[in-house]
């Protein structure tokens, strides 16, 4: 049984709340990524931990900016993102992940282990798993 351990990717890219729709979209350019995990830094200057807020996808730049007619520039990610994430456990079976995203309508899932995020998998990471049976 494949698990979404097997179909994950492990390098989250990341992006600050406050970036902007322009650089959100050059950085999916950039990295040939379609999504990012949009993470806040600490409040205080020497807390250096990442949270992260949510997930900002083309889609999400398609239907919140563009056919709004936002402003690019001016318009930051955390006003856009898909947030709260949905999270599951990397042992959990990529068949029942597949069902999950349909019955939320999502596209996207953070893994976790232990209740800490390893990783993020689509929905086409799963078809592409699913195929290979």
């Amino acid at each position: 049984m494949k698990t979404l351990a097997n179909a994950m990717t492990t390098t989250l890219q990341k992006i600050q709340a406050k970036a902007n729709i322009i650089m959100a979209s050059q950085e999916m350019r950039d990295r040939h990524v379609g999504s990012l995990v949009v993470i806040r830094q600490g409040e205080l200057m020497r807390d250096q931990e990442e949270e992260i807020i949510g997930l900002i996808t083309e889609t999400d730049i398609i239907r919140k900016v563009v056919a709004d007619e936002r402003d690019l520039k001016t318009t930051s990610v955390d006003t856009v993102m898909t947030s709260p994430m949905i999270t599951v456990e990397g042992s959990w079976p990529i068949e029942d992940a597949f069902d999950m995203m349909k019955e939320s309508g999502v596209r996207h899932l953070l893994v976790t282990k232990n209740q800490v995020v390893v990783g993020l998998v689509s929905l086409r990471d799963l078809i592409a798993h699913l195929q290979e049976d």
